[in-house]
C-alpha cells in the first residue's frame, strides 16, 4: 500500500497539482526539439514495423475513436512503491477536429470540447474558458491547451483519430526493438516492444498479438530524464514511471456527436483564457489560514529519528519549507531559501525542510544527493499538513518568536525575488517586528 494511499484524501489532493502542472518537457521530443544534423536518423527494424505500421496506419485513417484509459504515476525505491497517483481520461473525437478529452485526477475533472467550430476548456463544473482557435486533433495531441497530467502526448496519440502516431513514437529515438510475446496480465496474447529516446528515457509497449495490434499498456520510465535534466540529484534506487493501460479502444463504429459539445451550468463562471482563471483562483488561494494566529502545537520528525516540538522552538524564529522529491519548484526554490535563512542562523533563526506525504528512507537518500545542509522533518501521515494547512507547495511559513505565524509564501517566484523577500522579512522579525501577511 502506497503513503499516498494512507493520508487522507483531503489531503492528497493538493499536493500533485505542484509536480503534475509545473512546465516539463515533451516526453518524445524532450527539452531541445532542435534536430541534431550530426545524428543518424532512426529507421525502424522490418520486425518493429510489422507491428506499429498497421496499428498507426489505422490510427491515422480512422474517422472516429473511442477510449479509456487509466495512468498510474509511480515513485520506486529501491524497489519499493513509495507513492503513486492515479487519473483517468475518457476520450472522443471524430476526424478532423471534433472531440471530447475528459481527465479525471483525485483533485481535477477537466474536459476539452472541440465541435469543429469552436474549442472550448473547462477546468471544472464552475469554470470555462474559450480557445482563440480551434485545434484540431493533431495539434491537440502536439500542444494540449491544459496539462492533464504528466506527459499525455502518447496516450493522445494513440486514441485520437486521424493522427499519425509515428510523429511521437518514432521521433527522436535512438532504438525501438521487439522484447517477443508474452501473456499480458497472464492471459492476452501480446507483443512487448522496448524504445530508447535520444534523451535516455525508456518505454515499454504492449499491443494485442493479431491482426489489428491493438495498444495494452505504455510504461514509460522518467528516471533518466530527470537525471538528464540535472534539476534534481537523483539517489541510487530511485525510479519515476508513467503507466498507461488502455482499458477499452476503439476506431470503428459511431460516436455521439453531442459529446463534442460543451454546455455551461447556469453558475458556471466565464473566463477570458487560461492565464485569467489561474490568476483568480490564485487570488482567492493566496491567503494563507493561518497568517497572523498562532501556529497549532506541531511536532518536527526529524531525518535522524529525533523530535522537535513546537514548544522547545517558541524562543526561536522559525522557517518551515514543506516539500517533496516531485516538485521541481521545490527543488529551485530550497537552496535559495536555505542560504539566506541560514545566514541568520546567529540571530536565533531556524530552517526545517518538511517533507510531505513519503517514505523516510526515499527522503534521506535523496536529501543525502541534494547535499543542502539543512535540517530535513518527514511528515509521511500527513499531520502537519493538517494542522498547518500545507496543502499546496511549495509552502514555506514564516513563524515569529512567541509562535505567530508572520509571512507565508506559496510557489517559487525566481531566486532573486524570493531571497529578497526573505531577508525583508527576516530583517524585520529578528528586530522584534511584526509582519503578518502573505505573498505569493
Amino acid at each position: 500500500m502506497s503513503f499516498w494511499n494512507r493520508l487522507p484524501l483531503k489531503v492528497i489532493l493538493p499536493l500533485c497539482a505542484a509536480w503534475l502542472f509545473s512546465p516539463t518537457p515533451h516526453l518524445i521530443h524532450g527539452q531541445d526539439e532542435t534536430p541534431n544534423p550530426d545524428k543518424e536518423a532512426f529507421e525502424a527494424s522490418d520486425e518493429v514495423k510489422s507491428i506499429l505500421v498497421p496499428l498507426f496506419s489505422q490510427i491515422s485513417k480512422a474517422d472516429m475513436s473511442r477510449a479509456k484509459v487509466e495512468l498510474a504515476v509511480e515513485t520506486v525505491m529501491n524497489g519499493e512503491i513509495v507513492s503513486k497517483e492515479e487519473s483517468t481520461f475518457q476520450i472522443a473525437s471524430k476526424y478532423p477536429a471534433s472531440y471530447t478529452i475528459y481527465y479525471k485526477s483525485a483533485e481535477d475533472r477537466m474536459r476539452i470540447f472541440s465541435d469543429g467550430q469552436l474549442s472550448t476548456v473547462a477546468m471544472s463544473p464552475e469554470a470555462f474558458f474559450e480557445l482563440p482557435d480551434v485545434l484540431d486533433c493533431q495539434a491537440v495531441v502536439r500542444s494540449s491547451p491544459i496539462t492533464l497530467g504528466p506527459y499525455p502526448e502518447p496516450m493522445l496519440a494513440l486514441t485520437m483519430a486521424g493522427v499519425d502516431p509515428a510523429l511521437t513514437f518514432l521521433s527522436g529515438m535512438n532504438s525501438v526493438d521487439v522484447i517477443g510475446p508474452t501473456k499480458f496480465r497472464g492471459r492476452t496474447d501480446s507483443i512487448r516492444l522496448r524504445g530508447q529516446q535520444d534523451d535516455g528515457v525508456t518505454w515499454d509497449f504492449w499491443v494485442t498479438d493479431d491482426a489489428q495490434h491493438r495498444p495494452l499498456r505504455l510504461l514509460i520510465n522518467l528516471t533518466p530524464m530527470l537525471v538528464a535534466t540535472g534539476q534534481v540529484r537523483v539517489p541510487q534506487g530511485y525510479e519515476l514511471s508513467l503507466r498507461y493501460d488502455f482499458v477499452s479502444w476503439r476506431i470503428t463504429g459511431e460516436v455521439d456527436e453531442n459529446l463534442f459539445r460543451f454546455s455551461a451550468d447556469q453558475e458556471a463562471t466565464k473566463y477570458a483564457s487560461l492565464e485569467d482563471y489561474n490568476k483568480k483562483k490564485e487570488l482567492k488561494l493566496g491567503h494563507h489560514p493561518l497568517l497572523g494566529k498562532s501556529v497549532p502545537a506541531y511536532t518536527l520528525r526529524m531525518l535522524d529519528g529525533s523530535e522537535l516540538s513546537s514548544e522547545e522552538l517558541k524562543d526561536k524564529i522559525v522557517v518551515l519549507d514543506f516539500w517533496a522529491t516531485w516538485c521541481t519548484p521545490c527543488m529551485k526554490a530550497m537552496p535559495v531559501i536555505a542560504k539566506t535563512v541560514n545566514s541568520y542562523a546567529d540571530q536565533d533563526v531556524v530552517f526545517f525542510a518538511v517533507n510531505v506525504g513519503e517514505n523516510a528512507n526515499l527522503v534521506k537518500g535523496f536529501a543525502e544527493e541534494q547535499d543542502w545542509g539543512v535540517d530535513v522533518a518527514v511528515d509521511p501521515q500527513g499531520d502537519m499538513i493538517e494542522a498547518l494547512s500545507a496543502k499546496r507547495i511549495p509552502l514555506t511559513l514564516v513563524i515569529g518568536k512567541g509562535g505567530v505565524v508572520e509571512a507565508a509564501h506559496v510557489g517559487y517566484p525566481g531566486p532573486e525575488a524570493l531571497a529578497q523577500r526573505f531577508k525583508d522579512e527576516l530583517d524585520v522579525l529578528v528586530q522584534g517586528g511584526r509582519i503578518a501577511s502573505s505573498k505569493e
